[in-house]
């Protein structure tokens, strides 16, 4: 059955779909479009490709056996296969020659560009640390080290990078900052983002063109609560003399902790 349906699938030179990339968790539903039901395997294939070829946002589904049910997503995530276990979905995603992702105006393959800190050094992050800043981010797993502030485990995976703020000064800096060349196009960053602890202070994504003022682009402020938030979309005009850079600051004690994980930064804007 799945064989008819990938030759059924077949899209352009550049990509062909589907093809099984890895298991995700139910409930990562992050870039879900939309879920469908059915009583068995065949029927959540037959319902989803064509659905996801129909949604040019979507560029691959899930297929959830377990709970009965389907789901075409947006965007691409890392190639790990893996054997399918409990509370997991099988994710098939188009292939492309020269490229992760496939860009449905014009069916050829872009790649783009993913930060989730699981390696050290990191090939595919964007991101180092800023030669500007007071004190450099963190890489860590499991909980961070201060009572009531920080995460206790990763948005995604098992690494994560965070501000320690039990050794710093009140409004001290840690700066990640992007180190390729950008084309002249409109991008769409997404990431998580943990800010918990009542002496937490600014997290903020900005541009800086050249030797131009620094923009803020996005911000948020306090204590959020013990919880990992997504930044679904952040449309960002660059171009080859402009960074991002995405800066944490400190509160003014211990309970400040500050962490992201899983950022992304896709070559089109966001929907």
């Amino acid at each position: 059955m799945l064989q008819v349906l990938i030759g059924f699938l077949k899209l352009t030179n550049a990509c062909v779909q589907f093809e099984l990339t890895q298991e995700v968790s139910v409930s990562d539903s992050a870039q879900v479009l939309t879920t469908y039901s059915g009583t068995h395997e065949a029927q959540l294939y037959s319902t989803c490709a064509p659905a996801c070829l129909r949604d040019i946002r979507c560029n691959g589904f899930d297929i959830c056996k377990d709970q009965q049910l389907c789901r075409t997503i947006r965007g691409w995530t890392p190639v790990t296969p893996g054997n399918v276990s409990a509370g997991m979905c099988q994710r098939f995603q188009r292939t492309c020659q020269s490229g992760e992702y496939l860009e449905r105006s014009n069916g050829t393959g872009v790649s783009y560009d993913y930060c989730d800190f699981e390696n050290d050094p990191e090939p595919s992050c964007f991101l180092s640390e800023s030669p500007a800043d007071d004190f450099d981010w963190t890489r860590h797993m499991g909980a961070t080290g201060s009572i009531a502030t920080g995460p206790t485990s990763a948005a995604r995976g098992l690494y994560y990078k965070y501000i320690e703020t039990s050794a710093t000064m009140l409004g001290e800096k840690a700066i990640l900052e992007s180190v390729r060349t950008f084309q002249d196009k409109t991008y769409c960053l997404t990431m998580y983002y943990h800010m918990y602890g009542d002496t937490t202070n600014t997290l903020t994504v900005r541009t800086q063109k050249g030797n131009n003022a620094a923009i803020d682009r996005w911000q948020r402020a306090g204590d959020h609560g013990n919880a990992w938030y997504r930044l679904s979309g952040l449309s960002l005009a660059l171009d080859p003399n402009t960074k991002i850079f995405i800066e944490a600051t400190t509160g003014s004690s211990v309970t400040g902790d500050i962490a992201i994980d899983y950022i992304k930064l896709w070559p089109l804007a966001c929907p």
